[in-house]
């Protein structure tokens, strides 16, 4: 199941975002495992939000929800009114990611 980035629009798989991209930031493997744990409310705090924004990742209040990604290019502008869409999406499911998941692949956000 893919979920598409704000910006450039590049889709990426939802379990590379939930396992797998916390393995290209600069934590240890260790700390990237133990990553894969955490209760998702504690898997994008200001720590892990900042190791993403070192590795080109930028999301919402969710993995799922890529603002913007390693492949956007320098400069690209986040389209505000997917941005928006998808915050109220996220809001209204809660921590429901299988949920988000499903809805952003059915309209290709």
């Amino acid at each position: 199941m893919d979920v598409y980035c704000s910006t450039c629009r590049e889709p990426w798989d939802v379990y590379h975002l939930r396992h797998e991209a916390i393995f290209e930031t600069g934590l240890s493997d260790e700390e990237a495992r133990a990553w894969r744990s955490l209760a998702q409310a504690e898997r994008l705090n200001d720590r892990y939000r900042a190791e993403f924004r070192d590795a080109g990742w930028e999301f919402g209040a969710s993995v799922l929800t890529v603002l913007r990604c390693p492949a956007c290019p320098a400069g690209a502008e986040t389209d505000s009114e997917t941005a928006a869409i998808k915050a109220a999406l996220e809001d209204a499911l809660g921590d429901d990611e299988d949920g988000l998941a499903a809805i952003y692949e059915d309209f290709g956000l």
